[in-house]
């Protein structure tokens, strides 16, 4: 199938879809203690980023299989614009409240933007060439990720901008990318395969909801060990039943059950999972630990991230077109999950002072691991099943992946807060502080400093103890990703 005219627009359209879609996520950390400090809600503070966490998990799925009902380009637009709305409502926010409604607005929309770029080019190009877009792909979401705490740092801290444009500054990257991705050949499906399978998708999406939910308020909302905790997870585990066991039945279900019967597509599924969970830890812990305990600003602790980027960079390129050019491509996730744990061993050990190049040659295998991995799954996948499900299984692959990535965060997370309060009782009562404060001492670098400084150096250790301590429980998860990728089928790409 020969590419179209205006394919390189295309691509560039979907790769700063991609880019702003992923940036949703990581830029607006390094703004929260300002945006508290201007709007106030301290205690709504953390849903100003779970917001957008839930409602893009829960409509990753519901994108892709619209797309597959209506077509790619479309929906992408659509979910170009709801975008562009949820930003300039977040931008222009007069109080927490609306903040956190323009927050959710946005992740529902980039929900659809991370699994619909994915699917816009695999209805335009053979699995066998893709390989050269996946690598780019790969590029997008990672520099996306790291890149984040970088820019919002920068915007934050320029005269006249402030933290406002870290939401109103991707708007006219938003449009740049809709006037491109318009120009892609609208191909619809031929026929629908069944009426629209509503109840499926609101059982899906409140599973999904109350996943997200319980992940991201336990041990902040309700202790762990409490009856909230069992209701929620009661609830769905119900849920989760009821919609796997409508999913069944349904004509044209939300995620067939049939393509999980493929082991190549369960496997790839599984293991984007897994990895998401690896992955997200270190891109979002890391930053924090060059902040809380080596005291650099946003800016100079985004710089520092350069070696993760660029090696995610060079790996996600490089292994997207050596899979173009001989049409093999198990070697990569293979090699990729195996980085993942080498790197992973490397920051395990982590302390205070802690060498440099030490840090920056861990930050580096990880970057290469994750370029090696992410995308390319993405493209297994979607290898795996028919034209007619592409949608399907690109949202299902980034679904799996974002859910990963909330699971790892919120267990990492729950992990560091545990060492704090462990670590923390006699320093914290020489200070006055009360138990419940101890994740305001997480701070900015200058609010660290402040501390006394007792407490400050105790605020240091235990973080990195508690960082250590998640590095190790993140080893063994990437050594059951190298276990999944060990068993995949090595098929051939598909050249229509």
């Amino acid at each position: 199938m020969a590419e179209p005219p205006s394919m390189p627009a295309v691509l560039s359209g979907a790769l700063v879809a991609l880019f702003v879609g992923s940036l949703t996520n990581t830029i607006v950390g390094i703004a929260l203690p300002t945006i508290a400090g201007e709007l106030g809600g301290q205690d709504q503070v953390p849903w100003v980023a779970s917001a957008a966490l839930l409602t893009m998990t829960v409509s990753t799925p519901l994108w892709g299989k619209a797309a597959d009902r209506n077509g790619p380009r479309p929906l992408l637009l659509a979910a170009l614009g709801v975008f562009v709305a949820g930003s300039v409502l977040a931008g222009c926010a007069p109080d927490m409240g609306t903040l956190i409604a323009g927050r959710a607005v946005q992740g529902a929309a980039a929900g659809g933007m991370l699994a619909l770029t994915n699917t816009l080019i695999a209805g335009l190009v053979p699995a066998r060439e893709r390989g050269r877009y996946t690598g780019w792909f790969g590029v997008s979401f990672g520099v996306a990720s790291v890149a984040g705490p970088l820019i919002g740092g920068l915007l934050v801290g320029l005269p006249g901008l402030g933290w406002r444009w870290c939401f109103l500054g991707v708007v006219p990257v938003a449009l740049l990318a809709a006037l491109l991705v318009r120009l892609a050949p609208h191909r619809r499906p031929a026929e629908h395969r069944g009426t629209v399978d509503v109840l499926g998708g609101a059982l899906f999406a409140a599973a999904a909801t109350g996943l997200v939910v319980l992940l991201s308020a336990g041990g902040r909302a309700w202790p762990w060990p409490s009856w909230p905790t069992v209701a929620f997870g009661l609830g769905i585990v119900v849920l989760t039943v009821l919609a796997v066991l409508h999913e069944r039945r349904a004509p044209d279900p939300i995620l067939p059950p049939r393509l999980f019967r493929t082991r190549t597509f369960t496997v790839a599924c599984a293991t984007g999972f897994l990895l998401g969970a690896v992955m997200f830890g270190g891109i979002i812990y890391l930053p924090q630990y060059l902040q809380v305990v080596r005291g650099h600003d946003a800016t100079t602790a985004g710089l520092l991230m350069l070696p993760q980027v660029g090696t995610m960079i060079v790996a996600s390129t490089l292994s997207g077109y050596l899979i173009a050019r001989t049409g093999r491509w198990k070697a990569f996730p293979v090699a990729g999950c195996a980085l993942l744990t080498t790197g992973m061993v490397m920051l395990a050990p982590l302390a205070p002072d802690t060498a440099p190049w030490w840090l920056a040659a861990g930050m580096a295998v990880l970057g290469a691991g994750t370029g090696m991995t992410q995308q390319v799954l993405v493209l297994i996948a979607q290898n795996a099943v028919g034209p007619g499900d592409l949608g399907v299984a690109s949202s299902a692959a980034t679904f799996t992946r974002t859910l990963g990535g909330a699971v790892g965060v919120a267990a990492f997370g729950a992990v560091i807060t545990t060492r704090l309060h462990t670590d923390l009782p006699s320093a914290r009562a020489g200070s006055g502080l009360a138990g419940d404060e101890v994740r305001s001492l997480l701070g900015t670098p200058e609010r660290i400093a402040e501390l006394p400084p007792a407490l400050a150096e105790a605020v240091r250790l235990s973080y990195t103890s508690g960082l250590g301590s998640v590095f190790l429980l993140a080893i063994p998860i990437a050594v059951a990703a190298l276990a999944a990728v060990l068993l995949l089928r090595e098929t051939p790409l598909g050249t229509r």
